[in-house]
C-alpha cells in the first residue's frame, strides 16, 4: 500500500487499488491489514503490536479493546490464526447486502465512495472454522447506526460460512487480560532458558506448594540462586508458566510478584 494515507475523500479507484494492492499481498501467503494504524484517524488509542510468538509479525490495531481482544485471543489455545482488519474485498456484494437490508451502505468519510467492510478479526480456529469478530463500546450497542453496520457485518460473515461475535470492552477490560500481560514476555523463551524450563517449573511447583504464604517474588528470587540465572530470567520462566497455562491464577486478582500463591489463587496443570 505503499504510504500511510488517512483513508478520507477518497475515491473508487483508490479504493480498488487498495483492494487490488492487499488481494496481491495475499496471493504471496503474507498478510498485512487492510487498515493500518496509520491508515486511519480514529478516536481509539492505535497501537502496533509485536506478535509475542513470532518475531517479525505486527498487529495493527484501532483501539484499546481491540488490543486487549488480540491478547485474549493469542492466549487463546484454540485460536490458531488472527487476521486484523480484514476485509470483504467484493464491495457489490456488500452493497448488494446492504441494499437487501435495506440500510445504507457505508462510505469513507467526506466521500460518497462506499467503504470497503472489514471485520476487526477474522481468527481460524483448531477446527478449521473461521470466526468473525467485531470489537465495540458497550456505549454504542443499541445505537440504530451501529447496529446497521453489525447486521451488514453478519450477513457477509455468515454468506462466507463464518461465525460472526460481538464483543464489547466490558468482555475485554478485565484483570484476566492485564493478567495475560503481565505475561506475556515469557510467550518465547530464548533458547538456554527453554532448556531451564521443565526442571524450573518442577522446582517452582515444590516451593510454592510448600511455601504458599511467601511473595511469589521471593520464590522466583530463590529459583534464580539454584539455577544461577538473573532475577529477570527467572522471572521470564515463570511467566512462560502462566503464558503455556502449567500455571494458573484467579482472573480476578492482579498479578502481583509481592503477592503470595495462596493471595493469587494459583493453581499448577502439568
Amino acid at each position: 500500500m505503499g504510504m500511510g494515507k488517512t483513508r478520507v475523500r477518497t475515491n473508487e479507484s483508490k479504493r480498488d487499488g487498495w483492494v487490488k494492492n492487499f488481494e496481491k499481498i495475499e496471493e504471496r501467503g503474507e498478510y498485512e491489514a487492510f487498515l493500518r494504524t496509520q491508515d486511519v484517524t480514529s478516536s481509539g488509542i492505535k497501537t502496533r503490536f509485536p506478535c509475542p510468538i513470532n518475531p517479525g509479525r505486527i498487529y495493527h490495531t484501532l483501539s484499546n479493546n481491540e488490543t486487549f481482544k488480540l491478547v485474549l485471543l493469542l492466549h487463546d489455545p484454540t485460536v490458531v490464526d488472527i487476521k486484523e482488519q480484514y476485509p470483504e474485498t467484493n464491495v457489490k456484494k456488500s452493497k448488494a447486502f446492504a441494499k437487501a437490508l435495506k440500510i445504507k451502505h457505508p462510505t469513507y468519510t467526506w466521500s460518497a465512495t462506499d467503504t470497503v467492510i472489514t471485520w476487526d478479526f477474522l481468527c481460524t480456529l483448531l477446527s478449521g472454522k473461521k470466526r468473525a469478530i467485531s470489537v465495540k463500546p458497550s456505549y454504542l450497542i443499541g445505537d440504530k447506526r451501529t447496529e446497521e453496520k453489525f447486521a451488514l457485518e453478519r450477513v457477509l460473515a455468515e454468506s462466507l460460512g463464518y461465525e460472526y461475535f460481538i464483543v464489547t470492552d466490558k468482555e475485554v477490560k478485565t484483570e484476566e487480560v492485564q493478567n495475560i500481560l503481565r505475561v506475556l514476555r515469557g510467550a518465547r523463551l530464548e533458547t538456554h532458558l527453554k532448556a531451564l524450563y521443565t526442571e524450573w517449573r518442577s522446582q517452582f511447583f515444590e516451593i510454592i506448594t510448600n511455601a504458599p504464604y511467601e511473595p511469589i517474588s521471593m520464590l522466583i528470587m530463590q529459583l534464580s540462586e539454584t539455577f544461577h540465572i538473573s532475577f529477570i530470567e527467572s522471572f521470564t520462566l515463570m511467566q512462560h508458566a502462566f503464558w503455556v497455562s502449567d500455571i494458573s491464577s484467579d482472573p480476578k486478582v492482579p498479578l502481583y510478584p509481592e503477592y503470595s500463591p495462596y493471595m493469587l489463587g494459583v493453581k499448577t496443570h502439568a
